[in-house]
């Protein structure tokens, strides 16, 4: 089913927003720029991998090319992130509480933006209104248009269809919108109609993954690199170098899999692991638990379950329950699980100690994306001296561990210490 809504703050129940007291920093440079700094250790050091077949599957991968044009910086406006930042609600699609970690990031003052006797119309488009993922990242788009009463944000699952994506951007063109702001589940389908809404004057913005355009008015890039590479530096310190995995990944040609999976074989590629299969599980919960099923039938020795999101490993999770197979690990130790994204019920499941570590990598900018939207159309109308850098990285972020552990210089956060999972909450 098609979902369109136009939402005003009339229609939004709201309940209270704030920032919570911020926690100092666990390293002395910042999580962000500590991060950054490993990144780039290993990326210099990433040539080729040592490990000659994990070697071969990066470069058939073509994983370098995706990972040097991905950008490692710091954040826009000096923006200092901290455990603790960010405004609370309630979601006006989802129903859920919210904390939005970015919400102080490129702040907007709330209000009626730029000419009050507007109203300023911005266009929403993304795809999966049923994955928690997605519905959190539309939450928080949703709720920060509500705080500008002449703002309409209009909402419109694509539904993992490129092609309607693109028509719903060509109608927005052809209604001469204000800005469009977007998460686009491929990078090449979608660079077309962003270069005809470009050449038409309306800002777009893209939300974590990448266009194809380079035309695009900003990019809000997420920390997919820190991610996959905490991913193999947890899975090195764990193991000491060594194991047989099978990975479940997101689609292929999107940033998520990329980025993530490419800083993962960085991070081990001097070790001694083995890739017994890899699979695109299109980031559905029900294709990882095929899959992992099919895979625990044809090996017997898997000790490594690398996922490059949230769905996909509790899909696989699934499978090795219903398999028996949780400490069937070599020595009967048991099967080591690597996730990314926070939703509550993957930091549950670390905190049940099932899932061994979550990489955050969180939905909660859409609010963001929709701040930078307001911020080009101040600038296209003359209001403001500059516009949003073209890209907007979001801040790097620890890893959750069941029990705090210090990793190459990074101090982990418990699941009780991480406030900002998204989703569903878990019954236990």
């Amino acid at each position: 089913m098609n979902i369109t809504r136009t939402f005003t703050i009339s229609a939004i129940g709201i309940i209270a927003t704030g920032l919570a007291t911020a926690v100092s920093a666990e390293t002395e440079v910042g999580i962000h720029t500590h991060l950054n700094n490993l990144i780039q250790e290993h990326r210099a050091a990433s040539e080729p991998l040592a490990n000659n077949d994990l070697n071969r599957f990066y470069e058939r991968q073509g994983f370098r090319d995706y990972l040097e044009a991905y950008p490692v910086d710091q954040l826009a406006g000096d923006f200092v992130w901290e455990v603790g930042m960010g405004a609370e609600y309630i979601g006006p699609i989802s129903g859920l509480p919210i904390k939005a970690m970015f919400s102080d990031y490129l702040p907007v003052p709330e209000g009626p933006i730029l000419d009050p006797e507007k109203q300023y119309r911005i266009g929403f488009a993304y795809h999966g209104a049923n994955h928690p993922w997605l519905v959190s990242l539309a939450d928080t788009a949703v709720y920060q248009a509500s705080l500008h009463p002449n703002v309409r944000l209009e909402v419109i699952d694509s539904e993992f269809d490129d092609n309607r994506m693109g028509q719903v951007i060509d109608n927005w063109i052809a209604q001469q919108y204000d800005a469009i702001v977007l998460w686009p589940s491929r990078e090449a389908p979608m660079g077309p109609p962003v270069d005809r809404a470009i050449r038409a004057g309306i800002p777009v913005v893209s939300l974590d993954r990448r266009t194809s355009s380079t035309q695009i008015s900003s990019e809000v890039l997420g920390n997919f690199y820190a991610n996959g590479l905490q991913q193999g530096l947890y899975l090195n310190h764990v193991t000491g170098g060594a194991g047989k995995l099978i990975m479940n990944r997101k689609p292929l040609g999107s940033t998520a899999d990329s980025i993530r999976t490419g800083a993962f074989l960085e991070a081990i590629g001097d070790h001694d692991y083995s890739i017994l299969d890899s699979f695109h599980t299109d980031s559905q919960r029900s294709v990882a638990f095929d899959t992992t099923r099919n895979a625990l039938q044809a090996h017997r020795d898997i000790e490594i379950v690398f996922n490059t999101g949230a769905d996909e490993g509790l899909g696989a999770l699934d499978a090795v329950r219903e398999a028996g197979r949780l400490h069937s690990a070599p020595g009967g130790e048991k099967i080591i699980f690597l996730l990314n994204d926070d939703s509550r019920e993957a930091v549950n499941e670390v905190r049940n100690g099932n899932v061994d570590m979550v990489a955050p990598y969180t939905p909660l900018l859409g609010d963001l994306g929709v701040r930078a939207a307001i911020r080009h159309i101040a600038y296209n109308e003359g209001l403001a001296d500059a516009p949003p850098p073209k890209q907007i990285l979001t801040p790097n972020l620890p890893m959750i561990t069941q029990e705090k552990m210090v990793i190459d210089g990074i101090e982990t956060i418990t699941p009780d210490e991480w406030p900002y999972s998204f989703g569903p909450i878990p019954r236990n």
